[in-house]
């Protein structure tokens, strides 16, 4: 339901429930390290049983949104280069954030997925989920293990990303601005706002061409922090 690429619109529900089923098969074999005491407390009460699934369902929650921060963070530099580019005057619908969007941050977004399923960052999150049931048994999750300090930092280095991201593309659009308001300055006759927003456009479409080699395996990275970011957030 919240992690990255699995809980996409575009994905039919069937299969989203037989993802779960089958993984759940997978992982039913794992060794369970709660004590059984308390495993027959949670067996015994129905208020019990009640509280360790929903706590079960908040820790799944936490892994999604902790994962979709890396793409979120992708988001904000697609949306900072958009409005800087004027590319947010023609928005349309993207199916995979539900939400309107311009065409270059559906780029932005395809090129997210696929540099996911490049570095099997889909495995990385199985294998991140795997280990929170081997580290922090079914039951024994608590709130008070969530660090506000850990989100923050995750929250942070994402929105850090996001900008950095967007750096090289926003910073050439900002000194084509200064160079166009001098220019109407000195030549009034030039219609500044009908030859910049072309300008703009090919200088940031060629600046993103440029530099798409350095961006690319920044967000790499950041998907490779996927699995220790999810166990550092809700493993105590």
């Amino acid at each position: 339901m919240t992690a990255p690429l699995f809980s996409n619109r575009v994905i039919p529900t069937l299969v989203k429930i037989g993802f779960a089923a089958i993984f759940s098969l997978i992982m039913l074999p794992l060794p369970v390290t709660a004590s059984a005491q308390h495993l027959a407390a949670i067996a015994n009460s129905l208020t019990m049983f009640t509280l360790a699934v929903a706590q079960e369902v908040l820790l799944g929650v936490l892994m999604g949104f902790v994962a979709n921060l890396v793409f979120i963070a992708v988001e904000i530099a697609a949306s900072m280069m958009g409005l800087q580019a004027g590319f947010k005057a023609g928005e349309i619908f993207n199916p995979f954030t539900n939400s309107s969007s311009s065409a270059l941050d559906q780029f932005y977004t395809l090129v997210a997925i696929a540099l996911f399923l490049a570095v099997n960052g889909h495995h990385m999150l199985i294998t991140a989920m795997v280990r929170t049931f081997e580290l922090t048994p079914p039951g024994t999750f608590a709130l008070e293990q969530i660090s506000l300090d850990r989100l923050l930092a995750i929250f942070n280095q994402s929105f850090g990303t996001g900008v950095l991201l967007a750096l090289p593309v926003v910073g050439t659009l900002l000194l084509t601005d200064v160079g166009l308001g001098l220019v109407a300055r000195v030549v009034p006759q030039i219609q500044v706002f009908f030859v910049g927003l072309p300008l703009k456009v090919g200088l940031g479409f060629l600046t993103l061409a440029l530099t798409m080699s350095i961006t690319l395996p920044v967000i790499r990275d950041l998907f490779s922090n996927i699995s220790r970011n999810i166990l550092w957030i809700s493993v105590p």
